[in-house]
């Protein structure tokens, strides 16, 4: 921006605005984060140590085509399996199934043992990650999305019943909605917290 500010003779804010008006304000300006310092991961791993602490990507759907929050989870696993090591894979998986199932309350999930639900993800320590990014265009009215698949998960169950079955998706839709009452309970939350 600032080369081209230069050739204009312009101030380079102004610049950006000039071209960002000039494309119909359909450029997307997205900042890099300024966070990828020692430091700066080891208050993510003190964060993540931490018992009140959980781990997610969302903006609620608001940015569907800048934002791909979904690849969270094969991204972090990957990362604690291969790359930076900051939490150990079984903190991981806590962090993604008891941790939040316990704080919304939800009966019979996020653990694994006798009469909870079977729901569970299979993946492969050597070779979960994250695809790349693409974005599609399958949502109502044509409006485009981004999507990342997930790499090196063979099976997911929902509810005992395999909805990917060999990294391949199966026509089996066994979940619900999981409704406040019905499906949750209070949790007292200790003093203190």
């Amino acid at each position: 921006m600032g080369d081209i500010a230069r050739e204009r003779g312009a101030d380079p804010f102004d610049t950006l605005v000039d071209i960002v008006l000039a494309d119909e304000l359909r450029t997307v300006l997205w900042p890099l984060p300024t966070d990828d310092d020692a430091e700066s991961w080891r208050m993510r791993a003190d964060a993540w140590a931490h018992p009140d602490v959980l781990i997610g990507g969302s903006d609620a759907g608001a940015h569907l085509d800048r934002m791909c929050g979904a690849p969270y989870a094969t991204g972090f696993l990957a990362d604690c399996l291969r790359g930076r090591r900051l939490v150990s894979v079984e903190r991981a998986v806590e962090l993604m199934t008891r941790a939040p199932a316990t704080l919304f309350g939800l009966r019979d999930r996020g653990v694994l043992t006798e009469g909870a639900r079977a729901d569970i993800v299979c993946f492969d320590p050597d070779t979960v990650a994250t695809g790349d990014v693409s974005l599609l265009d399958d949502l109502p009215g044509g409006t485009a999305r981004l999507f990342a698949p997930a790499v090196g998960m063979p099976y997911v169950f929902v509810n005992g019943t395999a909805i990917v079955r060999d990294g391949a998706l199966t026509e089996a839709r066994p979940g619900t909605v999981l409704r406040a009452g019905r499906d949750t309970e209070t949790v007292p939350v200790p003093a203190g917290r």
